[in-house]
């Protein structure tokens, strides 16, 4: 068996994310409305012929009113509700590989280094480490010079959004974020 037959597609590129968020609200100041952001980053892979891995590091942006929003994937659907926030994030997906699909779940964290909107009470503050379990399904084509392709994925958050109140003791169950995940992206590489 030859290197290149274990390693059967592997390669790194760009990968750009259009995501859109809702909170499980549980009676906590979270936002109530659907919003979006967006994601750029790189990322890396390798699968052989029946499962592999694939990690990626992120520049996640939403933009404050103030500030450049990109259309569609930088939006608060809910009139007079504003959020922002700029992380880093980092993902590590794990799956089968049966020809061009990838079904595929793993870990994704971030810290949100800026934020605002998160929480509607300025008593509580957001958390600013998260984390995501992403359940999704990737297509990936070989091209001439490696793979390009589309993914889609269900994101449930793992982590409150807000801090835990004061007073509070024991486990506590808070608001958490869910997201749709919206992925394309373009890989160099080998593939077979």
């Amino acid at each position: 068996m030859y290197l290149s037959e274990v390693w059967a597609q592997r390669g790194v590129g760009l990968l750009f994310q259009g995501r859109f968020n809702y909170a499980t609200e549980r009676g906590e100041p979270v936002p109530s409305g659907w919003f979006s952001d967006a994601a750029i980053g790189i990322h890396g892979k390798s699968y052989w012929w029946g499962a592999g891995w694939e990690a990626s590091l992120l520049w996640v942006y939403k933009g404050a009113p103030e500030e450049i929003r990109l259309p569609f994937v930088n939006q608060d659907f809910q009139a007079g509700q504003v959020t922002a926030y700029k992380a880093v994030e980092g993902a590590f997906r794990f799956g089968p590989r049966w020809k061009v699909f990838y079904p595929k779940t793993g870990i994704a964290v971030g810290y949100r280094y800026q934020q605002r909107g998160l929480s509607t009470d300025p008593a509580r503050s957001p958390q600013k480490v998260y984390a995501f379990l992403p359940l999704g399904l990737t297509i990936e084509l070989p091209v001439q010079f490696g793979t390009t392709g589309v993914s889609a994925s269900y994101e449930i958050g793992l982590t409150n959004i807000l801090q835990r109140p004061p007073g509070i003791a024991g486990a506590y169950e808070g608001a958490k974020l869910r997201r749709l995940l919206f992925e394309i992206h373009v890989m160099v590489g080998e593939t077979r």
